[in-house]
């Protein structure tokens, strides 16, 4: 039985998860009256919830359809259109504490705390532009891939059924992080979390007993007969060696800039909870491509199979539709709907913070109080995402590939982020050069010239570097203490509060330090640290050998 074209068991499933995700975000208003409780759930949570929440907010569908759409096109190598940041990965275990122990509430108080209040002001302003577009392109992406799945393009009814899946999609998030806060996004995420890992394996069994397929035997020999490239991890024009090598050392700096850093680092427990739920959530994140990555070379068998042509970025949605049945069908229609939904909160949220905690609190209103504070996080998040629905139907006809590069612009930021971690000359002017030169390269090499993947990564890199080194160097440099008193509270442990009464020759005495020259500031890691950090570097490359031996 149908309704509107769609059986009503999908009905059925997309209701009642619509209707669960507004119900948990009414139960999670309480405890969020305060900026800390609304930003970071009054920093209460445990691993699991923190792994869910890393995961959520750094997972859309733009990913799955991405690496099936590529590896329908190209094959095996398709899997590094999301495992781009694989070996970069082992870094966030590295990054986590360092962020707790900050003891903030946004990214653009760490600006402000360590360069002044030009750099944090900056900050808000590119990043609010550069994640509200990057949330109207997974809006976007999310609506399309939907629309494909349900078989509604190219009808007459077409534009009908995007404005309804477009506001459904931004009418429940919004509402319920509009009450929840970061508490309703951190509890949404841990269902919408385990309905993405739903979404990337739950077709792979029926696509493997198709017969044209044959199982992974048949996969093999299919792709084998008709290009052997097909069954190579490393592509030699787009993803060689070079290339993740570059992108393994882009990946943290990239990461650093993201506004919901500090939410996914920081409403832990303490900082374990913040170290293993960033670390496991982008780990768990890049196991799951391996089942976007099969599915997408079994769906490349079938079509090579029988000799049926499709356009790769179809793949996903043809597919579903395929295989899966009706009710099935609508459970994978609520775990694409989740994956759009768990990046949503997090940056209707994150965003609100951004504009009442730097730029209201300290520019409008300096004495305004929790209460208001947080009114205007929440309605200023509810314009953020709102502006992004808008976006999205503007840019419906647009490529949003080329629009999502807006957002690796916002990484650039990134390397200033890292250097006055690690760097105590950094000062303002060295941010604002590092980040003016990174752009610059970045647009030159990636539009004027068309260069390749590896000098479009590398070249702003180095740029960016460059321009904070010689930014720093040819202004004066910040204030001493200001620059001690910020490294000792991102080398004092949660939970060891005394010692940042201490100066920092006692918090760091110079047995512990690595390296100090040139105005370095960088530590001794811990066992703790390298231990995690080797762990997390084995995950990842017994994941790489897993598809390597999987293709042969």
């Amino acid at each position: 039985m149908e309704f509107m074209g769609l059986h009503v068991a999908i009905w059925m499933v997309l209701v009642g998860y619509l209707a669960g995700m507004l119900l948990l975000g009414w139960y999670s208003k309480r405890g969020t009256g305060s900026q800390e409780g609304y930003l970071l759930g009054n920093r209460r949570f445990g691993s699991a919830m923190m792994i869910m929440h890393s995961f959520g907010a750094g997972t859309h569908p733009g990913a799955p359809a991405g690496v099936i759409s590529k590896t329908v096109s190209s094959g095996a190598s398709g899997i590094w259109v999301s495992w781009m940041w694989m070996f970069g990965t082992p870094f966030y275990w590295l990054i986590a504490p360092v962020i707790r122990r900050m003891r903030l509430l946004t990214m653009a108080d760490y600006f402000e705390q360590r360069f002044g209040r030009v750099a944090s002001i900056s900050y808000v302003f590119v990043a609010t532009v550069g994640m509200t577009v990057m949330l109207a392109s997974v809006l976007l992406a999310t609506t399309r891939t939907v629309q494909g799945i349900m078989g509604k393009t190219g009808t007459r009814e077409s534009d009908i059924w995007f404005f309804g899946i477009l506001l459904a999609i931004t009418i429940v998030f919004v509402i319920y992080s509009y009450w929840g806060g970061i508490v309703a996004a951190i509890r949404t995420d841990m269902i919408q979390g385990l309905m993405i890992i739903a979404l990337s394996f739950v077709a792979i069994p029926a696509a493997l007993q198709m017969e044209e397929v044959g199982g992974l035997d048949g996969v093999r020999r299919t792709l084998a007969e008709s290009n052997p490239g097909y069954l190579r991890l490393f592509d030699a024009q787009q993803f060689n060696w070079a290339t993740v090598l570059l992108l393994s050392i882009n990946a943290p700096l990239s990461m650093l800039a993201m506004p919901h850093l500090m939410s996914v680092c920081g409403a832990g427990r303490t900082e374990w909870e913040g170290r293993v739920g960033f670390t496991y959530g982008n780990v768990l994140k890049r196991l799951c491509t391996i089942g976007w990555c099969i599915l997408g070379l079994c769906w490349l068998a079938y079509l090579i199979k029988s000799q049926t042509e499709i356009h790769p970025d179809a793949a996903f949605g043809d597919s579903i539709r395929m295989l899966l049945s009706p009710l099935l069908q609508g459970v994978m229609l609520a775990c694409v709907m989740a994956a759009a939904m768990s990046s949503g909160d997090a940056v209707q949220v994150t965003l609100g913070g951004l504009i009442s905690q730097n730029i209201y609190r300290v520019y409008i209103n300096s004495s305004a109080q929790e209460g208001e504070l947080v009114r205007v996080t929440r309605r200023a998040g509810l314009v953020v995402a709102l502006t992004a629905a808008v976006i999205a139907v503007l840019m419906r006809s647009s490529v949003v590939k080329t629009i999502l590069d807006y957002l690796n612009i916002l990484g650039l930021i990134g390397i200033s982020v890292a250097m006055g971690l690690v760097w105590r000359r950094m000062n303002t002017s060295g941010v604002v050069v590092s980040a003016a030169l990174a752009i610059v390269a970045f647009v030159v090499t990636r539009y004027i010239l068309g260069c390749s993947r590896e000098v479009v990564t590398a070249l702003p890199l180095l740029a960016g570097v460059a321009g904070g080194i010689a930014g720093s160097y040819l202004t004066r440099p910040p204030s001493r203490e200001q620059v001690e008193e910020f490294y000792k509270r991102i080398y004092v442990p949660i939970g060891r509060e005394k010692q940042l009464e201490l100066s920092l020759a006692e918090v760091v005495p110079p047995e512990k330090r690595l390296l100090t020259g040139a105005g370095l500031f960088i530590i001794r890691p811990s066992r703790q640290s390298l231990a995690g950090f080797v762990v997390t570097l084995a995950i990842s490359v017994g994941a790489v050998l897993f598809m390597m031996t999987l293709l042969k």
